[in-house]
């Protein structure tokens, strides 16, 4: 890991990290999926009465989810960019991501095709274009 991206790593944790209330929960996880002009996210956290909450981060923290995204598929041997990253975080200030590969994001909203075609152009994937999803009525 690059020090750039290690560094990019910190700043997608703290800006999660920050948008949660300062005691009160247990577990936090944020989803970022992504293509090249595409993206979704939201995050969870358990609070400590056992509810489930939502939240979101500033747009900072997004800015720095797409540029990760970039600077891991230009060291991917393969090319090869991330299509989710999930972040686990725990009150202690510990973190974790996760990024799937080889898997199309399941977005709530279909992007549109030029915005796929964009993405395959930008990352090859032969064998996943034909599973990118079709707007309805398209």
């Amino acid at each position: 890991m690059t020090p750039e991206i290690q560094h990019l790593h910190q700043t997608i944790a703290q800006g999660i990290y920050d948008e949660l209330p300062p005691d009160g929960w247990s577990t936090a996880r944020y989803q970022f999926l992504a293509i090249t002009r595409f993206f979704e996210e939201n995050g969870t956290y358990q609070s400590s009465d056992g509810q489930q909450r939502s939240f979101v981060v500033e747009d900072e923290v997004s800015d720095a989810f797409r540029e990760l995204r970039g600077k891991m598929a230009a060291i991917n041997e393969k090319g090869h960019a991330w299509y989710t990253c999930i972040v686990d975080i725990t009150p202690d200030g510990n973190f974790k991501l996760d990024f799937v590969y080889d898997e199309l994001p399941s977005f709530k909203v279909i992007p549109s095709a030029d915005k796929w075609d964009d993405e395959f152009r930008t990352y090859p994937r032969p064998e996943l274009k034909s599973h990118a999803p079709t707007q309805p009525n398209s």
